[in-house]
C-alpha cells in the first residue's frame, strides 16, 4: 500500500524487519509453487493446488470476520479498519480480499499522489479513468518510466484487474535528467513487470 501508519518507519526498525521477513516468506511460497509446478506429478500438482487454494480461502475467511467484528464497534471500528488499510502489508491483504475500507479509485489517487512525489519533476502521469478494475493512465516523461508505474500502482491497489499504460516521450523536458535508478526509494522489482495481472500494454 502507498502511505504509512503513524509512527513507523520505512527505512529502518521492527517494522521494516517484519516487512522484509514477510518479503522473504512470499518469495520462498512462489520458489515452491515453481518447484511443484516443473517437477509434481499431475495428480500431485493438482493437490498442491487445492491445499494452496484453501489456505488462501481459509485466510481470507478469517480477515473477513476480522473486519466485520471490528466494524460493529462503532466510529473506534472505523478508525482502526482505516489504520490497517494504511498500513503497507494489512492493506495489501485487505484489498487482495476485497475488504479494503477505501474504495479502488480513492486508493489509485493515493498511489498516484506519492507516484507524482517520487517522479522528482521527471515526468506527469495522468489518470485517463477507471472502469470494472481496469485503470487507464497517461504517463509523460523522458525515458522509460513504466515499471516504476506499475509497481507504484500494484502497492497502491493491488486487486486492480488490468493496468493500461499509454507511454508519450517528454522531447521537450530539461536536459538534466535524473536516470531511473537514481531516484530516491526506487528499485525495479525483481520478476520483471510483467508478472503481475497482466500488467502493460
Amino acid at each position: 500500500m502507498a502511505g504509512s501508519s503513524a509512527g513507523h518507519s520505512f527505512s529502518s526498525g521492527p517494522f521494516m524487519d517484519k516487512t522484509k521477513a514477510v518479503e522473504r516468506r512470499t518469495g520462498r511460497i512462489e520458489e515452491l509453487i515453481r518447484k511443484l509446478e516443473s517437477s509434481a506429478d499431475p495428480g500431485t500438482l493438482a493437490t498442491a493446488r487445492d491445499l494452496v487454494q484453501s489456505l488462501m480461502e481459509l485466510y481470507g475467511a478469517g480477515l473477513d470476520r476480522l473486519t466485520e467484528i471490528i466494524s460493529t464497534k462503532g466510529a473506534a471500528g472505523r478508525e482502526i479498519l482505516e489504520e490497517l488499510g494504511r498500513d503497507e502489508l494489512v492493506g495489501n491483504l485487505l484489498a487482495a480480499n476485497g475488504l479494503h475500507p477505501l474504495d479502488l479509485e480513492t486508493r489509485v489517487k493515493l498511489g498516484l499522489e506519492k507516484l507524482r512525489k517520487d517522479l522528482h519533476g521527471q515526468g506527469s502521469v495522468e489518470l485517463l479513468g477507471i472502469e470494472d478494475g481496469v485503470v487507464r493512465m497517461r504517463v509523460r516523461a523522458v525515458g522509460s518510466f513504466r515499471p516504476m508505474v506499475e509497481a507504484a500502482m500494484y502497492e497502491a491497489a493491488p486487486d486492480l484487474a488490468h493496468l493500461e499504460i499509454e507511454m508519450v516521450e517528454d522531447r521537450g523536458a530539461a536536459s538534466g535528467f535524473v536516470a531511473l535508478e537514481k531516484l530516491v526509494g526506487y528499485s525495479a522489482p525483481a520478476n520483471g513487470s510483467g508478472s503481475r495481472n497482466g500488467a502493460g500494454i
